[in-house]
């Protein structure tokens, strides 16, 4: 790899441009460059000239959520590229899936299956296109997470947060995102980190950590669709086949890093 080209400019194109900072790197953006775009040169997303220009021979990061019309345009684009990654999400598993491994069956036929389906026929896309898929849980770090919903108040516990979710810090995400761009077109890489874990173990954690009042609790309806699942994502085959050694194994090292980059020292659990 010697330079990037980022299609969607969030969170992760962030961590990855931080994990290769020394690669030139140029991505998409839909308004004006805000602070992301410090280190990475904007390319207007209406721009298809400059996109496929800048793609050629360069490494792709794919991190747009399916839109229904971008992907079929801009897969064409850039089949000049050296390797490209493709952002997807592990919520194309059902609902409670349990424990997800690469042969799992994607999901099919509930209501939350519009979404799966509009990711699937994403990633079918960009496969098609030569990129590797990595599937992604939910993410969080200094910017986004649990420690910042419940500290605005805004986290419900989901019933009474058994339900297992996987998670990983969004450095570590980047580091599978980089696997990606190495593996052979057309792999599948299953992202998370070493400890799946009930949604109520987390909370207790993290307010105890951060020093937070315990979330007010929701029931049925009211539980968002994100909170609803129970999956727990194996990472072991991805990892070991990828060679990915994870900085923050559990949530505990991700939300003490955390805490510590705020100026405290890490507490007690």
């Amino acid at each position: 790899m010697d330079r990037l080209l980022f299609l969607g400019v969030g969170t992760i194109a962030s961590a990855v441009q931080r994990a290769l900072p020394e690669l030139p790197s140029a991505g998409t953006t839909r308004a004006a460059p805000d602070q992301r775009f410090g280190t990475i040169r904007p390319i207007a997303a209406g721009d298809l000239a400059a996109i496929r220009a800048a793609s050629q021979g360069a490494a792709v990061i794919v991190s747009f959520p399916p839109d229904g019309q971008r992907d079929r345009v801009w897969c064409e684009l850039v089949k000049g590229a050296a390797s490209i990654a493709y952002v997807s999400s592990t919520a194309v598993y059902p609902a409670n899936a349990g424990l997800v491994t690469e042969a799992s069956a994607v999901s099919e036929g509930d209501e939350r299956s519009e979404r799966a389906r509009s990711r699937l026929e994403a990633e079918r896309l960009w496969r098609d296109a030569g990129a590797s898929v990595v599937r992604l849980p939910a993410f969080y770090g200094p910017c986004s997470g649990l420690h910042l919903s419940l500290a605005r108040g805004t986290f419900r516990m989901p019933g009474n947060g058994s339900n297992t979710v996987s998670r990983v810090h969004e450095d570590d995400a980047a580091r599978f995102v980089c696997a990606a761009l190495r593996a052979a077109p057309g792999s599948l890489l299953l992202a998370g980190d070493d400890e799946p874990s009930p949604v109520a173990f987390v909370v207790a954690f993290v307010c105890a950590l951060f020093g937070l009042p315990a979330p007010l609790g929701s029931e049925g309806e009211q539980i968002p669709l994100s909170l609803r699942a129970s999956r727990s994502i194996d990472n072991r085959a991805t990892r070991t086949a990828h060679r990915i050694q994870l900085a923050y194994p559990t949530y505990r090292e991700g939300y003490q890093a955390i805490f510590r980059a705020k100026g405290n020292s890490p507490g007690h659990y």
